[in-house]
């Protein structure tokens, strides 16, 4: 019986059982190479310790400077995992980076943390920033090619954080290769200022510029995240969204304002330059930022002087909500801009049932008929009319008298068309009362995301 048994254990079906074990084995082989094939370095910190540049070549405990950090990163084989590279300069106050050419593109992703560097803090204000910058990276001597950005990005997930950067011949940060650079963050960085966000020192084109990147956030929820980003000689934030770039956040910024969100450091043309070439380029958002003082020069007039300006195609996408409009020399939001240079910027006009076509569909505005305060309660009222049968989102805002963008943010309503497509008289009470004198506008978001113009401007009596 034993042998018997014996016999049977070493047979597996129709295949004897030494065949089965040697597959195995084969197999097992296999993915053992395989899996050595594929396998990539462990992140490592980088820890940049001298403001030289370029330096001796090596990044080690001796010197590192960030030439050589950026270098070393872009090197270690690591496209899945995130390298880090820190800060640790001898001595207090701000250390100053001036490379000598333009620094090397970022291949790899890598976390680039200015707020490691001793000394440093992120912001924890509501309003402004407070935050506390330590490395700075200054362009005058980096040279003046197409290269010559603060720095280009070429990494999937990438993040820029605690840095300030000024005076490069190009942009601040400029994220290149489409989908290359899909899924960057830059979050708590001065751009176009002094350490201090107190003046301009802008860069010499855009202050962030993104070419066809998408899941990108500049800024974000948290005080922590807001980026001060003014001065430059074109536009705060451009994005070019070609034939590709979705999904892109413009969130909680200081754009054109200096630290405190009051004083002007205006960028040169618009805050925010939005250019769609392709209809499906949807769903970038610019919410809670203060968008203030831009365009005051005419220099490339090709990118607005507007708070927010876009330029697409039919079908192309931007929701701009609960943002802090003002003292911006075109328009505070331009929808399908064309090529007038911010002095003859003219808003839209309003069609039946909204059948026109354009940058964010040419969303048609609310138009705002009475604005009432009474026994500390101020009542306003209007009507929109725009596609039949269709929810939108109304947000109301308070100027200063005679303005007519959207600087104080009081609140919003949802309001539905009928098949005629207007909506009726509308009333809105926002939760405090404003006096008389200011000026009150609102815009309308559609059901997929488009977001009008301002409305013309209606005074509180």
């Amino acid at each position: 019986m034993l042998m018997s048994t014996l016999s049977k254990l070493m047979w597996v079906g129709r295949v004897p059982l030494l065949w089965v074990v040697a597959i195995a084995l084969l197999v097992a082989l296999a993915m053992v190479g395989l899996l050595a094939s594929r396998a990539y370095a462990v992140p490592t910190t980088f820890t940049v310790n001298s403001t030289a540049d370029p330096g001796t070549g090596g990044c080690n405990a001796t010197e590192c400077t960030l030439r050589e950090a950026i270098n070393a990163a872009n090197a270690n084989n690591n496209p899945t995992e995130k390298d880090l590279i820190n800060f640790n300069i001898s001595a207090t106050g701000v250390h100053t980076i001036s490379p000598t050419s333009p620094l090397p593109q970022i291949t790899e992703p890598v976390i680039i943390n200015g707020y490691s560097q001793p000394g440093s803090s992120a912001n924890t204000l509501a309003k402004g920033t407070n935050a506390l910058l330590t490395i700075e990276l200054e362009g005058t001597k980096a040279g003046s090619g197409i290269d010559a950005n603060g720095l280009s990005v070429a990494a999937k997930g990438t993040v820029v954080k605690g840095l300030v950067i000024n005076s490069f011949a190009v942009s601040g940060i400029r994220l290149l290769g489409g989908a290359d650079a899909n899924g960057t963050k830059i979050q708590g960085n001065f751009i176009g200022t002094n350490p201090a966000g107190t003046a301009a020192q802008g860069n010499n084109s855009d202050g962030i510029a993104l070419t066809g990147n998408s899941n990108v956030v500049v800024g974000g929820t948290l005080p922590s995240m807001r980026n001060l980003i003014s001065g430059s000689r074109l536009a705060g934030v451009v994005l070019f969204n070609f034939e590709t770039g979705i999904n892109n956040k413009v969130l909680g910024n200081l754009i054109g304002t200096d630290k405190n969100g009051s004083g002007n450091l205006g960028n040169g043309n618009s805050g925010v330059a939005i250019f769609s070439r392709a209809p499906n380029n949807i769903a970038t958002t610019v919410k809670n930022n203060t968008i203030a003082f831009n365009g005051n020069t005419t220099e490339s007039p090709v990118r607005g002087t507007d708070g927010v300006a876009l330029f697409g195609d039919v079908g192309s996408t931007d929701t701009i909500r609960s943002n802090s409009i003002f003292a911006n020399k075109g328009l505070g939001i331009d929808l399908n801009f064309g090529p007038e240079d911010g002095s003859t910027n003219v808003s839209n006009a309003n069609d039946s049932c909204d059948t026109d076509e354009g940058t964010n569909d040419l969303q048609n505005k609310p138009n705002l008929t009475s604005a009432l305060t009474s026994s500390g309660t101020t009542t306003i009222k209007g009507s929109l009319n725009s596609n039949p049968n269709q929810t939108f989102t109304l947000e109301f805002f308070r100027n200063a008298s005679g303005a007519n963008e959207g600087k104080i943010f009081l609140g919003q309503k949802s309001v539905s068309t009928g098949s005629n497509c207007t909506t009726g008289t509308f009333t809105f009470i926002p939760s405090q009362a404003v006096s008389a004198g200011p000026t009150i506008t609102a815009t309308a978001t559609d059901s997929e995301g488009n977001t009008s113009e301002f409305s013309a401007p209606r005074t509180v009596e």
